[in-house]
């Protein structure tokens, strides 16, 4: 009897050993790749675009111009530091292309369109397991353009400040790299818009061609991951 107890104590410390030794292993492997949210950040985002109406519409129907600025493609970049998990300051540059559809009554139409919009870029962050909630919040400078098809030089334009607000969701899939999804809404304050024909400039706060400044939204697929 002494010796079936002993053989039963002994077994059910190896069978204990068996269970925690892999457990310990498992949370020491899990503690290892714990996202490392501090330092430096890089990320990018590719996907589309879409037109707002802002002081100009997306949208003419009238005798003089019929059309839409209609979606395209959409890119991005931020360069940023964390100084803590739930905060990061640095720099964003969105690049969103349109496709500009018009039937114009003098004949000359446009070719393509874009706005460049560069930013310092402020996002709070709720952290949340391997998810990172965030908000871009970024005064930018944004310059929108509309290229004629008669030359590359003749275009129509805008530019000055705007406003970049942007809800996205991060996971991280190892210790520095994620992956995710976001939306940027750009909203261009800018009044003047100007014209080039053949080398002349001219600007109007009421344009002839009202087709800028839009408001833009950019979204898609995020990538990227932190260092340092």
């Amino acid at each position: 009897m002494q010796r079936s107890s002993l053989r039963r104590r002994r077994l059910s410390r190896w069978t204990l050993a068996a269970v925690l030794l892999p457990a310990a292993a498992w949370s020491a492997e899990a503690r290892a790749e714990k996202p490392n949210r501090r330092g430096g950040q890089v990320e990018g985002m590719i996907g589309a675009t879409a037109c707002i109406p802002g002081r100009a519409p997306c949208r003419h129907d009238d005798s003089f111009i019929d059309g839409s600025t209609l979606p395209s493609f959409g890119a991005g970049a931020a360069l940023a530091a964390r100084p803590v998990r739930w905060f990061m300051l640095g720099v964003i540059y969105r690049y969103g292309m349109f496709n500009p559809s018009y039937e114009v009554s003098s004949g000359t139409n446009y070719r393509w369109a874009a706005q460049h919009t560069v930013g310092f870029l402020m996002r709070p962050i709720l952290p949340v397991w391997r998810f990172d909630f965030g908000l871009n919040l970024a005064p930018s400078f944004a310059r929108q353009v509309f290229r004629l098809d008669t030359s590359d030089r003749d275009r129509d334009f805008s530019q000055g400040f705007a406003m970049l607000v942007g809800p996205n969701i991060d996971v991280f899939v190892t210790e520095r790299f994620f992956i995710g999804a976001g939306a940027d809404f750009i909203f261009n304050t800018q009044k003047k818009v100007c014209s080039v024909r053949g080398g002349d400039r001219s600007c109007s706060t009421s344009p002839e061609r009202r087709v800028a400044p839009t408001h833009q939204v950019l979204f898609g697929l995020r990538l990227g991951g932190t260092f340092g």
